[in-house]
């Protein structure tokens, strides 16, 4: 049996006190947010139980964020929104805490501990088991799912981003700089987010079919996070006239780019790439990737907003908030006219 991890673990891992690494986990004031996220993500790796602590009064509003410990590792990426959440509602006085599950331990005693919990809503990041959608759906507080990585019931709102639109947009795009053959490569299994934006590029394909643009779709199997198949990409690059890629996401992209130069072809001269999501690899690549940005800041501040408005009572239940992600144009992209 696995020892139970204290907060004075907690404590001695980050070089803290017990009292600060409680008021972090809490949400309680006086603690800076770079600290908070320290010891929230410490607490994570260490695999805490959040349920262990203390309740607080019936009348704060509090706001639940149900994600798994892998997704909660993605400190660059998810914790930016997190963070512009928690801001957001503690300027309305209401705190959020942290509800941190393993994706392969969901048991009937985990669900037992998400139900039993005082929040007035929750907010579940990218990961969703239908399990964990069914649980929450029962228990009838608001749910906010963030980027869901599934599709499962219209009873939650969805904030994603504009997947579809974007893609289009990407598609369109290189149509304009005289491209004729395009490819989307991605997997459509791995989540709703990718499977849009594969169907935003066939749209715009077909919206374009008077032009005879060949539109080509390199999809993987991305059941074990590995975001590539080198193989399959090198195979359709050598025996198409593959003269732009269009990636489900950046790191997609980034892969891509090895396979690229492996085979001896030059970015953007030979083959030009568009990734998705801005990360921070993308900007410093040679050439730099031309991405969408996904605005994570202003993301959370929307989550945020929309639960103040629904604990007010001013606020109407949306299916889903499309959250608009601007296009980054860099030197990975060439015309051909």
């Amino acid at each position: 049996m696995a020892k139970r991890v204290r907060l004075e673990d907690i404590a001695k891992a980050c070089g803290v006190t017990k009292g600060l690494v409680s008021r972090a986990l809490t949400g309680k004031y006086n603690v800076s947010d770079e600290t908070r996220d320290h010891i929230v993500q410490k607490a994570a790796e260490l695999g805490y139980d959040n349920n262990h602590l203390r309740s607080r009064p019936e009348t704060i509003s509090r706001v639940l964020v149900v994600i798994s410990s892998r997704i909660m590792l993605k400190e660059d990426y998810w914790q930016p929104i997190i963070k512009s959440i928690s801001k957001t509602l503690d300027m309305s006085s209401v705190i959020l805490e942290y509800f941190v599950y393993e994706e392969n331990k969901i048991d009937d005693e985990t669900l037992a501990k998400l139900g039993s919990s005082k929040c007035n809503a929750f907010v579940v990041v990218h990961s969703n088991p239908k399990v964990i959608n069914d649980h929450l759906k029962n228990l009838n507080k608001p749910v906010v799912e963030v980027d869901p990585k599934f599709f499962h019931s219209d009873s939650v709102t969805k904030v994603k981003f504009s997947n579809y639109d974007s893609m289009y947009q990407a598609t369109q795009d290189l149509i304009d700089k005289g491209h004729k053959a395009i490819a989307f490569y991605g997997s459509d299994m791995h989540s709703t987010s990718f499977r849009e934006r594969h169907e935003g590029f066939l749209a715009c394909v077909d919206a374009n079919k008077s032009e005879e643009i060949a539109g080509i779709s390199i999809l993987f199997d991305n059941s074990n996070l590995n975001y590539s198949n080198d193989a399959l990409l090198e195979k359709t690059l050598l025996s198409s006239p593959i003269t732009a890629l269009i990636c489900a996401n950046d790191i997609i992209a980034l892969n891509a780019y090895r396979v690229i130069q492996r085979i001896g072809k030059r970015i953007p001269e030979d083959i030009s790439v568009i990734g998705f999501d801005n990360i921070r690899d993308g900007e410093y690549a040679n050439p730099p990737l031309s991405t969408f940005n996904v605005p994570r800041e202003e993301l959370g501040k929307e989550i945020a907003n929309y639960l103040i408005g629904m604990f007010s009572e001013r606020q109407l239940r949306y299916s889903q908030i499309v959250i608009h992600c601007p296009y980054i144009p860099r030197s990975s992209v060439r015309s051909l006219i």
